[in-house]
């Protein structure tokens, strides 16, 4: 018995995760450094600090203690050189399971900062909530310097903006399956608002999300369209307005079997939609797709149009019902991707060349003439 409290004791340190806090926004309780903080005291520090405001927690990936000490090798200041100058801060060396001790605080929510450094969401702090924003979308630079850089000024620039409403925490990212189900509620909250249209037996759209991001900037403007109008021009032939505000328009046409999506235009603005199509029993489904804008000779355009999760399908008569449901989807993606034709390729070479080493093994032979140990022995002289 004695042995298996130990067992268990052991596996559940194993288990825990020691991670380093950075908490400003309140005069919260000093702790020693070389000690390790339990879960459960953690909880009641922050419940108590708390009174009432919402926590803003930032999650950082692969966190560590010798990160803090991350310098900036041309200028040799501090990658947190912003995050030093907060009032009322406080640093907690080793911390156990601090997002879990978060969680079982009460409500929380999930938010993101996007490729262009803002909220995908805006903080709401009008209840007392907690809130845990990841950087997982800007994360595109490998060197970890100009990274924690990067996420100190976005940290920043945030918390310039709550104008004292909130507390903030700087920690690690769980590594266990607490990660994971932190990246399936994020999911859940993104995608529990989304936008169905549908326009009888003519035209059915879904998605959870519209922007238009302009690189050069940059700015992110979201859609959020209240309706649909569809206007059948001829039997090949819709045209479609989401009512956001500027609207998105765009042309549905018929051609071969195939509806194709045409003349996506917002604001002015022209996108390339050419690679938008689906047979008409199918339905069009695309996770993340990407139109970007229609440029000049001299320069690109910098703007793109970005839907998340959008499926729409277009049946031309192939149904009568104004309560169709999507057919199979026809996804975005093709199935010969980069990796497969290159897994052809060295399947291919390798085949090759057992095919080469095959032949040459086949084409050995053996010695057909032999000395007949009966006749005479085969002499040679050897001459100058």
């Amino acid at each position: 018995m004695k042995s298996l409290i130990a067992l268990l004791c052991v596996l559940s340190l194993a288990l825990a995760e020691q991670s380093p806090v950075f908490l400003w926004g309140v005069n919260s309780v000093a702790k020693p450094s070389l000690g390790t903080i339990p879960q459960s005291e953690f909880a009641n520090i922050i419940e108590s600090q708390k009174n009432g405001k919402t926590l803003v927690v930032f999650l950082e990936n692969g966190l560590t203690n010798k990160d803090f000490t991350c310098t900036n090798s041309v200028t040799s200041k501090s990658c947190f050189a912003r995050l030093q100058d907060v009032p009322e801060k406080n640093f907690y060396a080793s911390v156990e399971n601090p997002v879990e001790a978060i969680r079982s605080l009460g409500e929380h929510e999930y938010n993101s900062v996007d490729s262009t450094g803002n909220l995908r969401n805006a903080l709401d702090t009008g209840n007392a909530n907690i809130i845990f924003v990841t950087f997982d979308e800007l994360d595109k630079n490998e060197d970890r310097a100009v990274c924690l850089e990067l996420h100190d000024s976005v940290i920043a620039d945030i918390t310039s903006q709550m104008n004292g409403k909130a507390i903030f925490m700087y920690t690690t990212a769980p590594h266990t399956a607490l990660s994971k189900a932190l990246k399936r509620e994020r999911r859940d909250t993104v995608e529990s608002n989304p936008m169905v249209f549908q326009n009888g037996s003519t035209l059915l759209m879904y998605f959870t999300s519209l922007s238009v991001v302009n690189s050069n900037g940059p700015t992110t403007t979201v859609l959020t369209p209240q309706s649909m109008e569809v206007t059948v021009t001829n039997a090949t032939a819709l045209s479609v307005k989401l009512t956001s505000n500027p609207p998105l328009t765009f042309d549905i046409t018929l051609s071969g079997g195939y509806f194709f999506m045409n003349n996506v235009m917002w604001n002015g603005i022209n996108f390339r939609s050419n690679h938008v199509y689906s047979p008409t029993d199918f339905s069009y489904f695309c996770g993340n797709l990407t139109l970007y804008g229609v440029g000049t000779a001299e320069e690109m355009s910098t703007y793109t149009l970005n839907w998340n999760s959008f499926q729409f399908q277009a049946p031309f008569g192939s149904t009568t019902n104004d309560k169709f449901v999507f057919g199979d989807p026809w996804h975005c993606v093709g199935f010969f991707t980069g990796g497969i034709l290159s897994g052809l390729l060295i399947v291919a070479l390798l085949l090759t060349i057992t095919f080469i080493g095959v032949c040459w093994m086949m084409d050995i032979n053996t010695m057909d003439r032999f000395d007949d140990p009966k006749g005479k022995t085969i002499t040679i002289n050897a001459t100058e």
